[in-house]
């Protein structure tokens, strides 16, 4: 009987995973759901928080499918490391549209985050 409940019990826990996973999964696609609709009504602080909540990968999918001009408005308000890493993972183009739309202070804190971390 002892044997047949640590079974169980083993069994449980193989699935329970599988299961957190998915939930996450679903978490994430209704992050980025909320982040487009944010964006396409022009409530970018909300969809900057929600956008700060997701994954890298999902950032930068995120920031590729959306419209460039949606994507640099988005990408204007985020902190200055999080857009130099985003920076790192986008396309050419889309980089620097991001950089050049940002306000010159920032941009410089930007420029100077990427060359450190070209050189490490």
């Amino acid at each position: 009987m002892e044997l047949m409940i640590n079974t169980l019990n083993r069994n449980e826990q193989v699935t329970a995973p599988l299961r957190s996973e998915s939930a996450c999964e679903a978490s994430a696609e209704q992050d980025v759901v909320t982040v487009r609709r944010a964006c396409g009504l022009g409530e970018y602080d909300a969809a900057r928080l929600r956008f700060l909540r997701m994954g890298e990968p999902s950032q930068v999918r995120l920031l590729e499918d959306i419209p460039r001009s949606e994507a640099v408005r988005l990408a204007g308000g985020l902190p200055s490391y999080t857009v130099a890493r985003l920076c790192e993972r986008v396309p050419n183009t889309l980089r620097r549209a991001i950089v050049r739309a940002l306000p010159e202070v920032k941009r410089h804190g930007v420029s100077v985050i990427l060359d450190y971390r070209r050189r490490i």
